[in-house]
């Protein structure tokens, strides 16, 4: 990855070692890390308290009170009959004799309406409009009843984006491409969930691991996960499982479900290779592995695959509790290696967990080393190209910092500020993919 020039690795090394030779028995110096991390980082007068979020999330009562003969209830991001972007925020299936349930869901911060709808088994939708602030929803004054809708809005998508370097902070460029993830996740059944995976590019030269943790759901709690097709991420396009040699990083290649080592939480296991997942690499190549960058740059440097897509069905013994899963629960994280140990990148809700390998880390970089997009049209980085600049005020440089008040420094310094900066309309075009 690319490095910041504005300062060399020469003079950070040069602190470091003069920092060292003055401590006789601790190599390690927060106060002056920190200070080095600090001169390296894109973007100064960060937001003391910013949780990096773009969405939020609110748990509601619903009263399914229209006589609709309704066979799903569904949360939109939008209204469906007048926006072809509405997004499925959540769901469930309707029970004979029930008539209130209970459901939980994360949405972008962005949105100031969100809506509630009924569907019948013609797939007509009987459809209200809700404050995200409320607690309650019913149908007794819907905007439309029984109406044919042109398209069927699908699951919500949100887009996990992940530097890689971390805990190398000098070498980090800050164009959270290295992995991108497309997840999204559908309440399917009674004790069903659905989780459709996405490996939208691969901007690291180095091996990569992935898996889903589902916090507060036990390993115990789930009876099987299988995948649509029997798909995996472990087994390339040409049909060959990623050889024994090969899983350094993350080494447990067939189980679909796992455990969280340290409190037996139920953990999706995606892939051990990210780049073996492209389904690029072949056995053959096996010590010649050119370890090229997919879909974060033009050229001949850089490789167009087409994204694979992986559904894991998630069946739970019990269907007590599913209605309260949400993106918040769901904390998708990468695995690599670093100076001899494996660490877990993830979101910076979850920055100081581990999963799969315990590790200890300093908490020495001001900017998170993963965001969340709440958007699936998100066009991520290109290859180096920081996400957004902003220094002293000054309207700075990168792929997101080109319209005052729609920008990532802006966010960054702000939380309440710039919250929409990751639309496309703000993107600034020959630097995003």
């Amino acid at each position: 990855m690319r490095c910041f020039r504005w300062i060399t690795l020469t003079m950070v090394a040069a602190i470091v070692v003069a920092t060292n030779s003055c401590t006789s028995h601790d190599l390690f110096d927060q106060q002056v890390t920190q200070s080095i991390s600090d001169s390296l980082s894109p973007v100064d007068s960060l937001d003391r308290n910013h949780n990096w979020l773009l969405t939020k999330t609110r748990s509601i009562t619903v009263e399914a009170n229209a006589n609709v003969n309704a066979q799903w209830l569904k949360i939109l991001t939008d209204d469906p009959r007048l926006s072809e972007d509405a997004e499925v925020a959540t769901q469930v299936m309707i029970t004979e004799g029930q008539k209130t349930y209970n459901m939980s869901f994360c949405f972008p911060s962005i949105v100031t309406t969100l809506y509630a709808a009924l569907i019948d088994d013609q797939g007509l939708y009987t459809v209200t409009a809700f404050s995200p602030e409320d607690r309650k929803v019913d149908f007794s004054e819907p905007l439309y009843t029984k109406q044919n809708i042109l398209y069927t809005p699908q699951p919500q998508t949100f887009v996990y984006c992940y530097e890689e370097e971390m805990p190398d902070f000098l070498k980090v460029d800050f164009d959270f491409n290295d992995i991108i993830l497309n997840i999204s996740y559908e309440r399917t059944g009674e004790r069903e969930i659905r989780f459709h995976v996405e490996l939208a590019a691969v901007g690291t030269d180095r091996q990569v691991g992935a898996a889903i943790r589902l916090k507060n759901f036990k390993y115990d709690e789930i009876e099987s996960v299988t995948t649509v097709g029997g798909a995996s991420f472990n087994v390339n396009t040409s049909g060959q499982d990623v050889p024994d040699q090969m899983l350094v990083v993350h080494k447990d290649r067939t189980p679909l479900l796992m455990s969280n080592t340290e409190n037996k939480e139920a953990v999706i296991n995606l892939f051990c290779d990210a780049h073996w997942a492209t389904g690029d690499l072949l056995t053959e190549n096996f010590g010649l592995i050119q370890r090229k960058r997919y879909n974060v740059g033009r050229g001949t440097d850089f490789q167009t695959m087409v994204p694979r897509e992986v559904t894991y069905i998630v069946t739970f013994k019990e269907k007590t509790g599913l209605e309260y899963l949400n993106f918040d629960l769901i904390d998708p994280f990468i695995i690599k290696e670093y100076n001899g140990g494996i660490f877990e990148v993830h979101q910076f809700a979850n920055r100081n967990d581990w999963v799969l390998q315990e590790y200890k880390i300093a908490d020495i970089v001001k900017l998170p080393w993963a965001l969340t997009i709440p958007y699936k049209k998100f066009r991520h980085t290109l290859e180096g190209v920081n996400i957004g600049f902003k220094k002293k005020e000054i309207m700075g440089f990168g792929a997101y910092s080109s319209v005052r008040g729609h920008t990532f420094g802006e966010w960054s310094m702000n939380s309440n500020l710039a919250q929409d900066w990751y639309l496309n309309e703000y993107a600034t075009d020959n630097q995003v993919y």
